[in-house]
This record gives structure tokens, C-alpha cells and sequence, in this order.
């Protein structure tokens, strides 16, 4: 028995609460819904993405590694021992 009020976002039939589709009411309403986040017809309200250049792109890159070693370097264990050994 489905719940009222929830219908398929798809179609609008009745969705079984614990439906193996859930919250569509079948795999085909599931796989429709899939097709149109492919074709662009839903998107995610946020800020448009920056567009960088290749060489900018690799400069970000770099300073990305960088940060990443430095934490790597300052975390317990970092210098290759066992962090869960005593000594």
C-alpha cells in the first residue's frame, strides 16, 4: 500500500514507502529520471564554475600538492612508523 501523498517524481503513481525504486514507483520512472539529469534538463543552482586556462589550471594543481604534502608531513606517523605502535 503506498503512502498518500508520496507520488512518483516521474509519473505520479503511488510509490510503495519501501519500494525497491523508491521514490519512483519502477525502475523505468527511476531510469527516465536518470536520462534527464544526461540531457541537461535538471541542474543544481550554485555558482557558475570558473573556467581556467591550462597553465593556470596546472598552477592550482601544484599548489594543491604542495598543501597536500605539507599536511602529509605534520600528521602523526607521517615519517613511515606504525601510528598504532608504542614506540
Amino acid at each position: 500500500m503506498a503512502a498518500r501523498g508520496a507520488g512518483c517524481p516521474t509519473c505520479s503513481d503511488p510509490v510503495e514507502p519501501k519500494g525497491p525504486w523508491r521514490p519512483f514507483c519502477s525502475e523505468r520512472c527511476k531510469m527516465v529520471d536518470l536520462g534527464r539529469w544526461f540531457q541537461g534538463q535538471y541542474v543544481v543552482a550554485g555558482e557558475d564554475a570558473i573556467a581556467l586556462d591550462p597553465e593556470e589550471f596546472e598552477e592550482h594543481l601544484r599548489h594543491l600538492e604542495q598543501a597536500q604534502g605539507k599536511q602529509g608531513r605534520d600528521e602523526p606517523g607521517a615519517e613511515g612508523g606504525d601510528p598504532d605502535s608504542d614506540g
